[in-house]
């Protein structure tokens, strides 16, 4: 994909793929694409609470995050697609992990976040 935002239905079908649902060159099915789309403000404000990287707009998502955002998706979404107990736990521990935040993409995307400015204002005392 070119450019450095990649949209929703880029992670709805990446997060699929790595469910197993979707396999190259097939076309994605509307109601497991609905059922995902539904779920990423959820997901999304999820992060948000867990102190992750917050994504204001999911159609301009930064191509950095999208690989681990896609893992964190489909961790998510396991248990409606028919994951073993064994895949679902691993798909979690991909994501966000248990206990959330804990997960190998959350990790990721708090170090990639690491030492960034966070634009608030410092306090100061005054002797």
């Amino acid at each position: 994909m070119p450019g450095q935002y990649r949209t929703s239905t880029d992670l709805i079908n990446e997060a699929l793929a790595n469910l197993g649902v979707l396999a190259a060159g097939q076309p994605t099915d509307p109601e497991d694409f609905s059922y995902v789309q539904e779920k990423l403000d959820a997901i999304v404000r999820k992060m948000a609470g867990l102190e992750l990287p917050y994504i204001p707009d999911i159609e301009n998502i930064p191509g950095a995050f999208f690989s681990d955002l896609a893992a964190i998706v489909a961790g998510e979404c396991a248990t409606k697609f028919g994951s073993t107990a064994e895949d679902q736990q691993n798909l979690v521990s991909q994501g966000l992990g248990n206990p959330p935040g804990t997960g190998a993409a959350a990790l990721s995307l708090r170090q990639m976040m690491r030492g960034r400015p966070t634009g608030e204002r410092a306090r100061v005392e005054y002797f």
